[in-house]
């Protein structure tokens, strides 16, 4: 069959109200053969089917906010924006679930759910302009992770679109439906390896009563790991916690030197607390406490998700937060760790060479971490690879049964996947 039949195919196998223009979704440089954008679960999964079929790859877009997430697409034929899929399914306030289509953003789901004094206690970067389906779909954690539960243990149950034409679900909508292995996990994180995500159902939080954060100014950048340690260490009600080196701190509103960043969240009381204690604690280590002014937690978190910019996450114990630190500054990069996870942020805005981060992986991976690439050139990503990835193998097998293909996202999470 013909490039011209395929798509001719493709477009009589959904409405055609919902084609869109193909220059709208350029991505890497390239631009789709044709675009959709669904209104309807059973739409996104016959499209899927019918691309599988006269071998055409589709790339999932939602709000576009990590276009330069994992490798160089290798090739791009049809761009299937799910933005049409954003209903509130189903929302039972006093369960603390919530069921929701993957096109809705993050902002819309908290503004409804914050109405119900509840919220999803996650904070991806860049901000809340990220899809539900693009959130977990790169599991890309925030200041949050390590102080609240990741963005795979609020995930209670999925439908995904296969390319096989079916509808796969997994998990339920409430809390203790979930039993066995989750299968939604297996599609967090994947880049859409493993089917499209539709919809979501998530366990929620109640919205703290209180929130305040503390800037605590210290002498080196091993003092503010140290002070870090014992804050985690502490009986605190802590929701964020970071170490944030000079240029990072600069950045984010602070002045040019080492600083733990803390927030606390949770009931009025707690809140006063834990304040009171953290600045006991950084007293007896000689930092110097101060009130930030602006969001620096959203200047941070929006430094995260900078797609001009070569921004790195590293992962290792945290008892080598200092030297992750550390050698991410001597690269070049603006940085910051969360000592909760280990992980630590590297953002260079004039890019970082090759070779400088091949040295960086070498360094967190020596010392039992990883290195993955959250934005970069093009070209960069096509000469490092983003991900470390270690279950290859695993990972294959499971394409091979659920995208045999390779339609969906071709070669974007694994080089041959």
């Amino acid at each position: 069959m013909t490039a011209d039949a395929a798509l001719a195919a493709l477009r009589h196998s959904v409405p055609s109200d919902t084609e869109r223009e193909p220059h709208d979704f350029p991505l890497d440089g390239l631009l789709p053969r044709i675009a959709f954008s669904p209104s309807d679960r059973r739409e996104v999964a016959t499209l899927l089917h019918t691309a599988a079929e006269h071998d055409l790859v589709v790339v999932p877009l939602g709000s576009r906010t990590a276009l330069t997430f994992g490798r160089p697409l290798d090739r791009y034929d049809v761009a299937l924006d799910v933005r049409g899929l954003h209903r509130v399914v189903e929302y039972v306030p006093e369960d603390l679930t919530v069921t929701v289509e993957a096109g809705t953003t993050l902002g819309q789901l908290q503004q409804t759910l914050g109405e119900h004094g509840q919220y999803l206690p996650v904070d991806p970067p860049p901000d809340d302009r990220v899809s539900i389906g693009g959130m977990l779909a790169t599991a890309r954690p925030g200041a949050w992770r390590g102080q609240t539960a990741g963005i795979r243990d609020v995930v209670i149950g999925l439908t995904v679109a296969l390319p096989d034409g079916s509808l796969a679900k997994s998990g339920g909508r409430v809390v203790k439906n979930v039993s066995g292995y989750d299968l939604h996990r297996l599609h967090t994180g994947a880049l859409g390896a493993f089917g499209v995500v539709i919809e979501a159902s998530f366990k929620l939080a109640p919205l703290p009563a209180a929130t305040q954060s503390l800037a605590l100014r210290c002498a080196s950048l091993g003092d503010a790991v140290r002070l870090a340690g014992a804050l985690r260490d502490a009986t605190l009600a802590v929701r964020a916690l970071a170490v944030v080196a000079p240029r990072a701190a600069a950045h984010a509103g602070l002045s040019h030197e080492p600083h733990v960043l803390i927030e606390c969240a949770g009931v009025v009381a707690a809140v006063e607390r834990s304040l009171t204690d953290t600045r006991d604690i950084a007293g007896r280590s000689g930092a110097m406490v101060t009130e930030p002014r602006g969001k620096p937690w959203a200047r941070l978190r929006a430094l995260a998700g900078d797609e001009d910019a070569t921004v790195v996450r590293m992962g290792a114990p945290p008892s080598a937060l200092e030297e992750i630190l550390t050698a991410a500054r001597e690269a070049g990069c603006q940085a910051w760790g969360y000592p909760g996870t280990g992980s630590v942020i590297g953002h260079a805005a004039a890019g970082l060479e090759a070779g400088a981060l091949s040295s960086l992986r070498a360094h967190a991976e020596a010392r039992g971490g990883f290195l993955q690439i959250e934005a970069a050139s093009a070209e960069l990503r096509r000469r490092v690879d983003p991900f470390s990835l270690g279950e290859r193998e695993c990972i294959v097998r499971l394409r091979d049964q659920l995208d045999p293909r390779r339609t969906i996202n071709r070669g974007r999470w694994m080089e041959g996947l």
